[in-house]
């Protein structure tokens, strides 16, 4: 048996190793999840065990890793099953760098309609040029670390997570209107049925802070 102060430290070791690891892709990322269950169950058994831990100080502080898969949990149950959202769902933004991207290991790309959820994010609206809402819109998407590129429609983008590397697909259309220009975000995940929100969350919050530039004179 493991001396008990490894114990602790291998309940951390293990989720970071595992989400490390699968962003520098030294292994894919379902073995990332595997390490970090691994890691799971150790401080479980710590947590388990506390009572009668000769050193409840270390077996607590081992047990603290847990909150990471029952924050994940508490997610899943709480967000609608979708892995592809859009502000408009039945005729969304074309994905066609997702197209080229992708491999045979990610999903495919949805077809439309796309599912939806009752808090769907809408679209913006802008009097402002196009040429503005595209220059501040790229400018918005590299500050955030993403890699863009012009499309027909608008914008398009790669994101990569700072845990385990996943990358999600957007698309950013633009449609002149008669007197204001409509804005409309999508955003696909390539792994997972479901993202816990991440998409909904990602085309709220650009779409908010492009809305509040477009708005400063």
């Amino acid at each position: 048996m493991l001396p008990l102060p490894l114990l602790p430290l291998l309940a951390w070791l293990l989720p970071l190793s595992g989400a490390l690891g699968s962003r520098v892709a030294l292994w894919p990322w379902w073995v990332g999840f595997l390490l970090c269950l691994a890691g799971a169950l150790v401080a479980l058994w710590l947590l388990l065990r506390l009572p009668w831990h000769p050193r409840p100080y270390w077996a607590a502080v081992g047990a603290l890793p847990l909150l990471l898969p029952v924050g994940f949990l508490t997610l899943a149950l709480r967000a609608p099953l979708l892995n592809d959202v859009s502000t408009d769902p039945l005729h969304p933004p074309r994905l066609d760098w997702a197209h080229q991207l992708r491999s045979d290991a990610d999903l495919p790309v949805n077809e439309a309609p796309l599912k939806f959820s009752g808090d769907n994010p809408a679209p913006i609206y802008t009097r402002a040029s196009r040429e503005r809402v595209l220059a501040e819109a790229a400018s918005l998407m590299q500050a955030s670390g993403w890699q863009i590129r012009a499309s027909q429609e608008g914008l398009e983008a790669v994101v990569t997570s700072p845990w385990f590397g996943f990358q999600d697909d957007v698309a950013l259309r633009l449609f002149e209107g008669p007197r204001e220009l409509r804005i409309d975000m999508r955003s696909a995940s390539r792994q997972g049925r479901s993202d816990l929100g991440a998409n909904r969350a990602r085309i709220q919050t650009f779409l908010a802070r492009l809305q509040a530039r477009l708005a400063a004179p």
